[in-house]
């Protein structure tokens, strides 16, 4: 283990789940209310840091609901990667430094594209602990055979949507860089 992941060890971690219900608590008040729809949608500079919190917390508890524990979370932006992700298996954690990509709604940009996205991730050249996690926030049909994968210097790479049009359940798709298969789980309510 490199020593930038050994002092991440000291940092806390948590559980995403009670996040992820709390904000689904608020969010029918924010959709009701009359504020600016770039508001709504954490699409500021100064909300940005919610809204990756947020895709943080849905990619680890779609993790965690992959392979049945807790996959626990620790903001730690750093200049590749923008969380950590921790699990404990027997007595080893296990860390995971995580880049959080997006392919943004269509209203925000037409010609934003998973394949571009995916494509973009070439310039990792020397990030073989890298997992990269990309929010496909689009609606539409997602089909994992239509992206092609070119050589990636990471170790992961990662596809979450949500797959009903409220949000109540969501697709993880992954890992690309191996033999991808799919997972559909319910945002915690």
């Amino acid at each position: 283990m490199n020593t930038r992941l050994r002092a991440l060890q000291k940092v806390e971690f948590r559980d995403p789940k009670p996040f992820l219900i709390n904000l689904n608590n608020l969010e029918p008040q924010i959709a009701a209310s009359g504020i600016d729809s770039r508001l709504k949608q954490l699409r500021t500079n100064e909300l940005k840091e919610w809204r990756e919190t947020r895709e943080a917390a849905l990619f680890c508890y779609g993790m965690g609901q992959r392979i049945g524990q807790t996959i626990y979370l620790a903001r730690g932006e750093s200049q590749d990667f923008d969380f950590i992700a921790s699990w404990v298996v027997g007595n080893e954690q296990h860390l995971a430094p995580v880049q959080l990509k997006e392919v943004v709604p269509e209203g925000l940009n037409p010609n934003a594209s998973l394949q571009q996205t995916i494509n973009s991730l070439t310039k990792y050249v020397d990030s073989s602990d890298l997992t990269v996690a990309i929010h496909l926030n689009r609606i539409g049909h997602f089909d994992p055979s239509s992206v092609n994968i070119p050589s990636l210097g990471i170790a992961a790479l990662w596809i979450f949507a949500s797959i009903t049009p409220d949000g109540s359940e969501w697709g993880l798709w992954g890992n690309f860089l191996e033999e991808p298969d799919g997972t559909r789980f319910e945002y915690p309510v």
